[in-house]
């Protein structure tokens, strides 16, 4: 597994295996460096570590980061000293729980600004892998469409097959746009091909589009009373786990509040649902306090 270096200065000013790492006027430098651990990953399409060194005297832990931006903190190993020091222990808790903070035997730093941010990282991530039927991994669709869509459909899927996820992504907008121009946008071939696009978003990093896309299927399938609103409803959760935007995450994790709510008073949510819902309210609960 690679493995790199990361140091933060009491500046602001981080640096990953002694090279410079810029960031965006709109973002933190945490958040810049874990946006540049899950740029690693995907190019290698494995997980990578980071040793991470946030300020003198502050956070060292060690940090997994996989390709879709999901994170985890290294259990550190045991010190072989025989006497008991004071010794920063960062975990990570387990589903439908809150990412530990870090904790002392006895005086130590509070935790640093890097590991708020990835315990806010954290909490964002799906919990879909966790749960048996893996209800809110947002995967690929199979599109009902008729004879004459094939040859653009076979095209999109050859685009992502490759990796040429920006072209692939660019075809099924295309395709959803001559849809519903054609047909509507609650036509089911219109929603199977916006599907498809927020998936594609997905995969081409860039979870704000497919929030906003999964969100709209989510939202026609619950109006319509369909039988696979709740699979929609979990995919745009799935989608919404993902945002680094505290704001459009409170705004579209109410949204889905009022979904999961829509569809519960309507039946009993599946036990998987009812975890993901569970898991909606907390986090939009977080983010209202941290607001």
């Amino acid at each position: 597994m690679a493995h790199f270096e990361v140091r933060i200065s009491d500046e602001g000013l981080a640096e990953i295996d002694g090279d410079p790492l810029l960031h965006e006027p709109d973002q933190t430098v945490h958040e810049a460096v874990l946006d540049q651990l899950q740029r690693y990953a995907q190019e290698r399409g494995a997980a990578v570590e980071a040793t991470v060194n946030d300020g003198p005297g502050a956070a060292h832990f060690a940090l997994e980061m996989s390709p879709d931006g999901s994170s985890r903190i290294l259990a550190p190993e045991e010190p072989p000293a025989p006497e008991p020091e004071p010794v920063l222990v960062a975990s990570v808790a387990s589903v439908a729980s809150v990412t530990a903070r870090a904790l002392s035997l006895a005086e130590a730093p509070a935790p640093s600004a890097i590991a708020t941010a990835i315990a806010r990282a954290r909490a964002r991530a799906t919990v879909a892998d966790r749960v048996a039927a893996a209800p809110a991994q947002l995967s690929a669709r199979t599109i009902d469409l008729p004879a004459e869509l094939a040859e653009p459909i076979g095209r999109i899927n050859a685009l992502a097959g490759v990796g040429r996820l920006d072209e692939a992504f660019a075809e099924a907008t295309a395709l959803r746009e001559r849809l519903t121009g054609s047909m509507g946008a609650e036509h089911p071939q219109a929603l199977e091909a916006r599907a498809v696009e927020a998936y594609l978003a997905h995969l081409r990093g860039d979870p704000r589009e497919a929030t906003v896309l999964a969100l709209a299927v989510a939202r026609i399938r619950c109006g319509a009373r369909d039988d696979r609103a709740p699979e929609e409803v979990a995919r745009a959760t799935a989608a919404w786990q993902r945002l680094d935007d505290d704001q459009a995450a409170l705004t579209h994790g109410r949204e889905l509040l009022h979904m999961w709510a829509k569809l519960e008073h309507r039946g009993p949510l599946s036990p998987g649902h009812s975890e993901l819902a569970e898991q909606v309210r907390r986090h939009v609960e977080a983010l209202m306090a941290y607001a």
